[in-house]
Protein backbone atom coordinates (compact mmCIF):
# COMPACT_ATOMS: atom_id res chain seq x y z
CA UNK A 1 0.00 0.00 0.00
CA UNK A 2 1.55 3.31 -1.08
CA UNK A 3 1.95 6.46 1.02
CA UNK A 4 2.29 10.05 -0.10
CA UNK A 5 5.40 12.00 1.00
CA UNK A 6 3.25 14.16 3.29
CA UNK A 7 1.75 11.07 4.93
CA UNK A 8 5.18 9.58 5.51
CA UNK A 9 6.39 12.79 7.15
CA UNK A 10 3.39 12.82 9.45
CA UNK A 11 3.95 9.16 10.32
CA UNK A 12 7.60 9.73 11.17
CA UNK A 13 6.70 12.76 13.28
CA UNK A 14 4.06 10.81 15.16
CA UNK A 15 6.55 7.99 15.85
CA UNK A 16 9.15 10.47 17.10
CA UNK A 17 6.59 12.20 19.31
CA UNK A 18 5.39 8.90 20.70
CA UNK A 19 8.96 7.95 21.55
CA UNK A 20 9.67 11.20 23.43
CA UNK A 21 9.65 11.16 27.24
CA UNK A 22 6.53 12.92 28.49
CA UNK A 23 7.46 14.94 31.58
CA UNK A 24 4.53 15.63 33.88
CA UNK A 25 5.63 18.23 36.52
CA UNK A 26 4.50 16.03 39.43
CA UNK A 27 1.10 15.53 37.79
CA UNK A 28 -0.40 12.40 36.28
CA UNK A 29 -1.21 14.12 33.03
CA UNK A 30 0.73 15.55 30.11
CA UNK A 31 1.62 19.23 30.13
CA UNK A 32 1.73 20.86 26.72
CA UNK A 33 5.21 21.73 25.46
CA UNK A 34 6.91 20.11 28.45
CA UNK A 35 8.81 17.50 26.44
CA UNK A 36 11.40 20.16 25.56
CA UNK A 37 12.29 20.73 29.22
CA UNK A 38 14.13 17.43 29.64
CA UNK A 39 16.00 17.93 26.36
CA UNK A 40 17.09 21.44 27.34
CA UNK A 41 18.12 20.27 30.83
CA UNK A 42 20.24 17.45 29.41
CA UNK A 43 21.90 19.85 26.95
CA UNK A 44 22.77 22.19 29.81
CA UNK A 45 24.06 19.28 31.88
CA UNK A 46 26.48 18.32 29.08
CA UNK A 47 28.00 21.81 29.11
CA UNK A 48 28.16 21.90 32.90
CA UNK A 49 29.92 18.51 33.06
CA UNK A 50 33.20 19.89 31.66
CA UNK A 51 33.61 22.97 33.85
CA UNK A 52 36.04 21.49 36.38
CA UNK A 53 37.87 18.98 34.18
CA UNK A 54 41.01 21.00 33.39
CA UNK A 55 41.43 22.19 36.99
CA UNK A 56 40.99 18.73 38.48
CA UNK A 57 43.25 16.99 35.95
CA UNK A 58 46.26 19.30 36.24
CA UNK A 59 49.04 18.63 38.77
CA UNK A 60 51.67 21.33 39.46
CA UNK A 61 55.23 20.00 39.08
CA UNK A 62 57.42 22.98 40.02
CA UNK A 63 58.07 24.22 43.54
CA UNK A 64 56.56 27.70 43.16
CA UNK A 65 53.89 27.97 45.92
CA UNK A 66 51.87 30.54 43.96
CA UNK A 67 50.78 27.99 41.35
CA UNK A 68 49.15 25.35 43.59
CA UNK A 69 47.61 28.14 45.68
CA UNK A 70 45.88 29.66 42.65
CA UNK A 71 45.01 26.25 41.23
CA UNK A 72 43.33 25.23 44.50
CA UNK A 73 41.03 28.27 44.38
CA UNK A 74 40.18 27.68 40.71
CA UNK A 75 39.52 24.02 41.42
CA UNK A 76 37.23 24.87 44.36
CA UNK A 77 35.21 27.37 42.32
CA UNK A 78 34.83 25.00 39.37
CA UNK A 79 34.03 21.93 41.48
CA UNK A 80 31.47 23.61 43.70
CA UNK A 81 29.70 25.26 40.77
CA UNK A 82 29.65 22.04 38.75
CA UNK A 83 28.24 20.09 41.69
CA UNK A 84 25.48 22.65 42.34
CA UNK A 85 24.63 23.21 38.67
CA UNK A 86 24.51 19.47 37.99
CA UNK A 87 22.14 19.05 40.94
CA UNK A 88 20.04 21.90 39.53
CA UNK A 89 19.51 20.48 36.04
CA UNK A 90 19.09 16.97 37.48
CA UNK A 91 16.33 18.21 39.78
CA UNK A 92 14.54 19.87 36.84
CA UNK A 93 14.87 16.72 34.75
CA UNK A 94 13.42 14.76 37.66
CA UNK A 95 10.65 17.32 38.09
CA UNK A 96 9.78 17.33 34.42
CA UNK A 97 9.25 13.56 34.34
CA UNK A 98 7.68 13.17 37.80
CA UNK A 99 4.08 11.98 38.14
CA UNK A 100 4.04 11.33 41.90
CA UNK A 101 1.58 14.05 42.76
CA UNK A 102 3.99 15.51 45.34
CA UNK A 103 3.91 18.99 43.81
CA UNK A 104 5.39 20.86 46.77
CA UNK A 105 8.19 18.36 47.32
CA UNK A 106 9.37 17.95 43.75
CA UNK A 107 9.04 21.60 42.77
CA UNK A 108 10.58 22.59 46.09
CA UNK A 109 13.67 20.46 45.38
CA UNK A 110 14.15 22.11 41.99
CA UNK A 111 13.65 25.64 43.34
CA UNK A 112 16.06 24.92 46.22
CA UNK A 113 18.66 23.66 43.75
CA UNK A 114 18.39 26.92 41.78
CA UNK A 115 18.58 28.90 45.04
CA UNK A 116 21.72 27.03 46.07
CA UNK A 117 23.40 27.91 42.79
CA UNK A 118 22.38 31.57 43.07
CA UNK A 119 23.66 31.63 46.66
CA UNK A 120 26.97 30.20 45.47
CA UNK A 121 27.32 33.05 42.98
CA UNK A 122 26.27 35.78 45.41
CA UNK A 123 27.60 34.56 48.77
CA UNK A 124 30.04 31.67 48.51
CA UNK A 125 32.13 32.83 45.55
CA UNK A 126 33.63 35.94 47.23
CA UNK A 127 34.88 33.83 50.14
CA UNK A 128 36.52 31.37 47.76
CA UNK A 129 38.18 33.95 45.53
CA UNK A 130 39.28 36.57 48.10
CA UNK A 131 42.69 34.85 48.62
CA UNK A 132 43.42 35.50 44.94
CA UNK A 133 43.50 39.26 45.49
CA UNK A 134 46.56 38.92 47.73
CA UNK A 135 48.18 36.37 45.43
CA UNK A 136 47.62 37.77 41.94
CA UNK A 137 45.42 40.85 42.17
CA UNK A 138 41.83 41.30 41.00
CA UNK A 139 41.62 40.31 37.29
CA UNK A 140 40.78 36.63 37.85
CA UNK A 141 38.43 37.45 40.75
CA UNK A 142 36.59 39.89 38.50
CA UNK A 143 36.32 37.29 35.74
CA UNK A 144 34.84 34.76 38.14
CA UNK A 145 32.39 37.35 39.43
CA UNK A 146 31.38 38.35 35.91
CA UNK A 147 31.07 34.69 34.83
CA UNK A 148 28.69 33.88 37.67
CA UNK A 149 26.71 37.09 37.17
CA UNK A 150 26.38 36.11 33.52
CA UNK A 151 25.12 32.67 34.51
CA UNK A 152 22.66 34.29 36.94
CA UNK A 153 20.88 35.74 33.89
CA UNK A 154 19.54 32.21 33.44
CA UNK A 155 19.15 31.27 37.10
CA UNK A 156 16.93 34.19 38.19
CA UNK A 157 14.26 33.74 35.48
CA UNK A 158 14.53 29.96 35.92
CA UNK A 159 13.55 30.29 39.56
CA UNK A 160 10.62 32.57 38.66
CA UNK A 161 9.31 30.19 36.01
CA UNK A 162 9.57 27.23 38.40
CA UNK A 163 7.60 29.17 40.99
CA UNK A 164 4.97 30.04 38.36
CA UNK A 165 4.69 26.41 37.29
CA UNK A 166 4.51 25.25 40.90
CA UNK A 167 1.63 27.65 41.56
CA UNK A 168 -0.06 26.52 38.37
CA UNK A 169 0.31 22.84 39.32
CA UNK A 170 -1.09 23.51 42.78
CA UNK A 171 -4.06 25.41 41.32
CA UNK A 172 -4.72 22.63 38.78
CA UNK A 173 -4.81 20.00 41.54
CA UNK A 174 -7.20 22.13 43.62
CA UNK A 175 -9.48 22.82 40.66
CA UNK A 176 -9.55 19.19 39.52
CA UNK A 177 -9.60 17.74 43.02
CA UNK A 178 -6.98 15.19 41.92
CA UNK A 179 -3.36 14.91 40.86
CA UNK A 180 -4.14 12.51 38.02
CA UNK A 181 -7.59 13.05 36.60
CA UNK A 182 -7.08 16.64 35.47
CA UNK A 183 -8.86 17.85 32.38
CA UNK A 184 -6.77 19.21 29.53
CA UNK A 185 -8.41 22.64 29.71
CA UNK A 186 -7.43 22.93 33.40
CA UNK A 187 -3.80 22.07 32.54
CA UNK A 188 -3.75 24.54 29.63
CA UNK A 189 -5.18 27.30 31.83
CA UNK A 190 -2.89 26.80 34.85
CA UNK A 191 0.36 25.52 33.29
CA UNK A 192 0.60 27.69 30.23
CA UNK A 193 2.69 26.66 27.28
CA UNK A 194 4.35 30.10 27.31
CA UNK A 195 5.61 29.59 30.88
CA UNK A 196 6.97 26.14 30.02
CA UNK A 197 8.67 27.71 26.99
CA UNK A 198 10.22 30.35 29.23
CA UNK A 199 11.60 27.60 31.50
CA UNK A 200 13.06 25.89 28.42
CA UNK A 201 14.60 29.20 27.38
CA UNK A 202 16.11 29.64 30.86
CA UNK A 203 17.72 26.20 30.58
CA UNK A 204 19.01 27.04 27.12
CA UNK A 205 20.33 30.32 28.49
CA UNK A 206 22.08 28.40 31.27
CA UNK A 207 23.74 26.23 28.64
CA UNK A 208 24.73 29.38 26.75
CA UNK A 209 26.21 31.16 29.77
CA UNK A 210 28.21 28.30 31.34
CA UNK A 211 30.99 28.40 28.69
CA UNK A 212 32.29 31.74 30.01
CA UNK A 213 32.99 30.14 33.38
CA UNK A 214 34.57 27.13 31.71
CA UNK A 215 36.75 29.47 29.63
CA UNK A 216 37.84 31.34 32.77
CA UNK A 217 38.78 28.07 34.47
CA UNK A 218 40.46 26.55 31.41
CA UNK A 219 42.41 29.68 30.49
CA UNK A 220 43.67 30.08 34.05
CA UNK A 221 44.76 26.44 34.20
CA UNK A 222 46.45 26.93 30.83
CA UNK A 223 48.35 29.91 32.27
CA UNK A 224 49.29 27.87 35.35
CA UNK A 225 50.59 25.07 33.11
CA UNK A 226 52.65 27.53 31.06
CA UNK A 227 54.05 29.08 34.25
CA UNK A 228 54.75 25.65 35.71
CA UNK A 229 56.77 24.53 32.69
CA UNK A 230 58.56 27.88 32.60
CA UNK A 231 59.69 27.44 36.21
CA UNK A 232 61.05 23.98 35.42
CA UNK A 233 62.89 25.31 32.37
CA UNK A 234 64.23 28.31 34.28
CA UNK A 235 65.41 26.09 37.14
CA UNK A 236 67.24 23.87 34.67
CA UNK A 237 68.80 26.96 33.09
CA UNK A 238 70.02 28.20 36.47
CA UNK A 239 71.61 24.83 37.17
CA UNK A 240 73.26 24.65 33.77
CA UNK A 241 74.60 28.21 33.69
CA UNK A 242 75.40 29.37 37.21
CA UNK A 243 74.35 26.57 39.55
CA UNK A 244 76.13 23.54 40.96
CA UNK A 245 75.90 21.77 37.59
CA UNK A 246 77.26 24.71 35.60
CA UNK A 247 80.57 25.12 33.79
CA UNK A 248 81.50 27.71 36.44
CA UNK A 249 81.14 25.12 39.17
CA UNK A 250 82.87 22.53 36.99
CA UNK A 251 85.94 24.78 36.70
CA UNK A 252 86.11 24.99 40.47
CA UNK A 253 85.51 21.26 40.83
CA UNK A 254 88.55 20.61 38.69
CA UNK A 255 90.97 22.75 40.71
CA UNK A 256 89.44 21.57 43.99
CA UNK A 257 89.99 17.96 42.98
CA UNK A 258 93.55 18.78 41.88
CA UNK A 259 94.49 20.44 45.19
CA UNK A 260 92.78 17.71 47.19
CA UNK A 261 94.63 15.01 45.21
CA UNK A 262 97.99 16.73 45.83
CA UNK A 263 97.35 16.79 49.58
CA UNK A 264 95.82 13.30 49.72
CA UNK A 265 98.56 11.66 47.63
CA UNK A 266 101.33 13.29 49.70
CA UNK A 267 99.71 12.27 52.98
CA UNK A 268 99.31 8.74 51.68
CA UNK A 269 103.03 8.61 50.71
CA UNK A 270 104.06 9.95 54.14
CA UNK A 271 101.81 7.38 55.80
CA UNK A 272 103.36 4.59 53.78
CA UNK A 273 106.90 5.69 54.65
CA UNK A 274 106.06 6.02 58.35
CA UNK A 275 104.47 2.58 58.27
CA UNK A 276 107.71 1.13 56.87
CA UNK A 277 109.66 2.98 59.55
CA UNK A 278 107.49 1.50 62.27
CA UNK A 279 107.94 -1.96 60.78
CA UNK A 280 111.73 -1.65 60.60
CA UNK A 281 111.91 -0.38 64.19
CA UNK A 282 110.20 -3.53 65.39
CA UNK A 283 113.03 -5.62 63.90
CA UNK A 284 115.76 -3.79 65.81
CA UNK A 285 115.89 -6.14 68.80
CA UNK A 286 119.08 -4.78 70.35
CA UNK A 287 117.85 -1.18 70.26
CA UNK A 288 114.71 -2.23 72.09
CA UNK A 289 116.75 -3.23 75.15
CA UNK A 290 117.82 0.35 75.84
CA UNK A 291 116.14 2.15 78.75
CA UNK A 292 115.05 5.03 76.49
CA UNK A 293 113.63 2.71 73.80
CA UNK A 294 110.07 3.25 75.00
CA UNK A 295 110.40 7.02 74.77
CA UNK A 296 111.84 6.68 71.29
CA UNK A 297 109.03 4.36 70.21
CA UNK A 298 106.45 6.84 71.55
CA UNK A 299 108.07 9.68 69.64
CA UNK A 300 108.07 7.69 66.40
CA UNK A 301 104.38 6.88 66.87
CA UNK A 302 103.61 10.59 67.15
CA UNK A 303 104.83 11.13 63.60
CA UNK A 304 102.00 8.93 62.33
CA UNK A 305 99.55 10.45 64.79
CA UNK A 306 99.84 13.76 62.95
CA UNK A 307 98.25 12.17 59.91
CA UNK A 308 95.30 11.02 61.99
CA UNK A 309 94.99 14.46 63.57
CA UNK A 310 94.87 16.13 60.16
CA UNK A 311 92.17 13.74 58.99
CA UNK A 312 90.01 14.56 62.02
CA UNK A 313 90.22 18.33 61.58
CA UNK A 314 86.87 20.11 61.47
CA UNK A 315 86.20 21.34 58.89
CA UNK A 316 88.11 18.86 56.77
CA UNK A 317 90.44 19.95 54.00
CA UNK A 318 87.93 18.92 51.32
CA UNK A 319 85.18 20.88 53.08
CA UNK A 320 87.38 23.97 53.10
CA UNK A 321 88.13 23.51 49.42
CA UNK A 322 84.46 23.03 48.54
CA UNK A 323 83.64 26.28 50.30
CA UNK A 324 84.88 27.99 47.15
CA UNK A 325 81.77 26.77 45.35
CA UNK A 326 79.61 28.01 48.20
CA UNK A 327 81.28 31.40 47.92
CA UNK A 328 80.48 31.53 44.21
CA UNK A 329 76.87 30.51 44.78
CA UNK A 330 76.43 32.86 47.74
CA UNK A 331 77.65 35.84 45.78
CA UNK A 332 74.75 35.46 43.37
CA UNK A 333 72.59 37.18 45.97
CA UNK A 334 73.48 40.32 44.02
CA UNK A 335 71.31 38.88 41.25
CA UNK A 336 69.00 36.91 43.53
CA UNK A 337 65.99 37.78 41.35
CA UNK A 338 67.54 35.58 38.66
CA UNK A 339 69.37 32.96 40.65
CA UNK A 340 67.04 32.19 43.57
CA UNK A 341 64.03 31.86 41.30
CA UNK A 342 61.61 30.51 43.90
CA UNK A 343 62.16 33.56 46.12
CA UNK A 344 62.53 36.06 43.29
CA UNK A 345 60.42 39.20 43.08
CA UNK A 346 61.26 39.41 39.37
CA UNK A 347 60.11 35.85 38.63
CA UNK A 348 57.08 36.40 40.85
CA UNK A 349 56.15 39.55 38.90
CA UNK A 350 56.36 37.71 35.58
CA UNK A 351 54.46 34.63 36.77
CA UNK A 352 51.84 36.67 38.65
CA UNK A 353 51.21 38.71 35.50
CA UNK A 354 50.62 35.48 33.59
CA UNK A 355 48.50 33.61 36.14
CA UNK A 356 46.41 36.68 37.02
CA UNK A 357 44.56 36.12 33.72
CA UNK A 358 44.41 39.85 33.02
CA UNK A 359 43.86 41.60 29.70
CA UNK A 360 47.47 41.19 28.54
CA UNK A 361 48.66 38.27 30.68
CA UNK A 362 50.03 35.89 28.08
CA UNK A 363 51.11 38.73 25.80
CA UNK A 364 53.31 40.29 28.49
CA UNK A 365 54.64 36.92 29.64
CA UNK A 366 55.81 35.97 26.16
CA UNK A 367 57.15 39.47 25.59
CA UNK A 368 59.59 39.29 28.51
CA UNK A 369 60.01 35.65 29.54
CA UNK A 370 63.25 35.08 27.62
CA UNK A 371 64.90 38.18 29.06
CA UNK A 372 65.60 36.16 32.20
CA UNK A 373 67.38 33.47 30.20
CA UNK A 374 69.49 36.09 28.44
CA UNK A 375 70.44 37.67 31.77
CA UNK A 376 71.42 34.29 33.17
CA UNK A 377 73.75 33.79 30.23
CA UNK A 378 75.35 37.18 30.93
CA UNK A 379 75.89 36.29 34.58
CA UNK A 380 77.40 32.94 33.62
CA UNK A 381 79.87 34.53 31.21
CA UNK A 382 80.99 37.18 33.71
CA UNK A 383 81.17 34.72 36.59
CA UNK A 384 83.20 32.36 34.41
CA UNK A 385 85.77 35.09 33.77
CA UNK A 386 86.13 35.68 37.52
CA UNK A 387 86.54 31.97 38.21
CA UNK A 388 89.00 31.40 35.35
CA UNK A 389 91.21 34.16 36.70
CA UNK A 390 91.15 32.67 40.19
CA UNK A 391 91.82 29.14 38.95
CA UNK A 392 95.18 30.34 37.61
CA UNK A 393 96.10 31.61 41.09
CA UNK A 394 94.90 28.37 42.68
CA UNK A 395 97.11 26.31 40.41
CA UNK A 396 100.13 28.27 41.72
CA UNK A 397 98.83 27.63 45.22
CA UNK A 398 98.54 23.90 44.51
CA UNK A 399 102.19 23.78 43.50
CA UNK A 400 103.13 25.74 46.64
CA UNK A 401 101.27 23.29 48.86
CA UNK A 402 102.94 20.40 47.08
CA UNK A 403 106.41 21.87 47.79
CA UNK A 404 105.49 22.53 51.43
CA UNK A 405 104.34 18.96 51.93
CA UNK A 406 107.42 17.51 50.27
CA UNK A 407 109.53 19.21 52.93
CA UNK A 408 107.94 16.91 55.51
CA UNK A 409 109.75 13.89 54.03
CA UNK A 410 113.08 15.37 55.12
CA UNK A 411 112.00 15.26 58.77
CA UNK A 412 112.03 11.45 58.92
CA UNK A 413 114.05 10.29 55.91
CA UNK A 414 117.21 9.61 58.00
CA UNK A 415 115.49 8.02 61.00
CA UNK A 416 115.68 4.47 59.69
CA UNK A 417 119.47 4.68 59.05
CA UNK A 418 120.05 6.33 62.43
CA UNK A 419 118.15 3.57 64.21
CA UNK A 420 120.14 0.88 62.42
CA UNK A 421 123.39 2.62 63.50
CA UNK A 422 122.30 2.67 67.16
CA UNK A 423 121.14 -0.93 66.96
CA UNK A 424 124.69 -2.03 66.07
CA UNK A 425 126.15 -0.69 69.32
CA UNK A 426 127.01 -3.53 71.62
CA UNK A 427 128.03 -1.61 74.73
CA UNK A 428 124.92 -1.07 76.86
CA UNK A 429 125.89 2.39 78.09
CA UNK A 430 126.77 3.58 74.63
CA UNK A 431 123.55 2.07 73.26
CA UNK A 432 121.48 3.90 75.85
CA UNK A 433 123.32 7.13 75.14
CA UNK A 434 122.59 6.77 71.42
CA UNK A 435 118.92 5.89 71.92
CA UNK A 436 118.38 8.65 74.52
CA UNK A 437 120.04 11.19 72.25
CA UNK A 438 117.87 10.14 69.30
CA UNK A 439 114.73 10.20 71.46
CA UNK A 440 115.49 13.76 72.60
CA UNK A 441 116.33 15.03 69.12
CA UNK A 442 113.43 13.34 67.33
CA UNK A 443 111.00 14.51 69.99
CA UNK A 444 111.84 18.07 69.02
CA UNK A 445 111.79 17.19 65.32
CA UNK A 446 108.38 15.51 65.65
CA UNK A 447 107.05 18.65 67.32
CA UNK A 448 108.21 20.73 64.36
CA UNK A 449 106.82 18.05 62.02
CA UNK A 450 103.40 18.36 63.69
CA UNK A 451 103.52 22.13 63.51
CA UNK A 452 104.14 21.86 59.79
CA UNK A 453 100.97 19.79 59.47
CA UNK A 454 99.01 22.42 61.41
CA UNK A 455 100.60 25.17 59.33
CA UNK A 456 99.62 23.39 56.12
CA UNK A 457 96.01 23.15 57.29
CA UNK A 458 96.00 26.83 58.23
CA UNK A 459 97.60 27.85 54.94
CA UNK A 460 94.92 26.02 52.97
CA UNK A 461 92.19 27.49 55.15
CA UNK A 462 93.45 31.07 54.88
CA UNK A 463 94.17 30.89 51.16
CA UNK A 464 90.72 29.52 50.34
CA UNK A 465 89.14 32.31 52.41
CA UNK A 466 91.18 34.79 50.40
CA UNK A 467 90.06 33.11 47.19
CA UNK A 468 86.44 33.29 48.29
CA UNK A 469 86.73 37.00 48.95
CA UNK A 470 88.47 37.67 45.65
CA UNK A 471 85.69 35.80 43.83
CA UNK A 472 83.03 37.78 45.66
CA UNK A 473 84.62 41.12 44.82
CA UNK A 474 85.05 40.21 41.16
CA UNK A 475 81.54 38.84 40.75
CA UNK A 476 79.81 41.63 42.66
CA UNK A 477 81.47 44.23 40.47
CA UNK A 478 80.62 42.34 37.30
CA UNK A 479 76.96 41.98 38.32
CA UNK A 480 76.38 45.42 39.82
CA UNK A 481 74.91 46.89 36.63
CA UNK A 482 72.56 43.95 36.22
CA UNK A 483 71.34 44.10 39.80
CA UNK A 484 71.12 47.89 40.08
CA UNK A 485 69.81 48.81 36.64
CA UNK A 486 68.64 46.05 34.32
CA UNK A 487 66.52 44.01 36.74
CA UNK A 488 64.64 47.04 38.16
CA UNK A 489 64.09 48.25 34.59
CA UNK A 490 62.64 44.88 33.57
CA UNK A 491 60.35 44.93 36.62
CA UNK A 492 59.01 48.32 35.49
CA UNK A 493 58.47 47.07 31.93
CA UNK A 494 56.50 44.04 33.11
CA UNK A 495 54.30 46.27 35.27
CA UNK A 496 53.69 48.74 32.41
CA UNK A 497 52.89 45.94 29.98
CA UNK A 498 50.43 44.41 32.44
CA UNK A 499 48.61 47.74 32.66
CA UNK A 500 48.82 49.08 29.10
CA UNK A 501 49.68 46.07 26.93
CA UNK A 502 50.93 47.03 23.46
CA UNK A 503 50.28 50.70 24.32
CA UNK A 504 52.93 50.87 27.04
CA UNK A 505 55.04 53.97 26.61
CA UNK A 506 58.31 53.18 28.40
CA UNK A 507 59.66 50.15 26.56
Amino acid sequence: MGYSIAALCVLVLLQYTAAEPRPEFALGVTVQGSSRVGIAANDAKTFIAGVKKSAVDYVVRSELPLLPSVLTVVKDVATQFQTLATALVTSITTLASDSSGNVDTVFGAAIDAVDNTITFADVTLPGLTNPLVQLIGKPLVEKFQDSLQHISKALVPMKSRLKDLKTGAQNAVIEAGSTTNIATDIIVKNLKRSVVAQLVYALQLLRATVPVLKYTVDSTVEDIAIADQYMLDLSAKVDSTIGEKSSVAASLDEIIASIDKTITDTMKAIGTDLGKLSGSYATLINLGTAASAGKLASTLAKFSANLVALGSKDPTIITILNSMKDAVLDVYDVTAPLFYIYDSYLVNALITTLVANGNYSQYCFYKYKDYLFAMLETIAIEAGECVDKEVIRLEYFRKTIELMLELLFFDFEDISGDLVTCNKIVDTANLEECVASMAAIYTKLESAFGEMFALGYDVVSHEIKATNNRLKICMRLSQSSLGNTEIPMLMAKIADCDEFGPLQQND
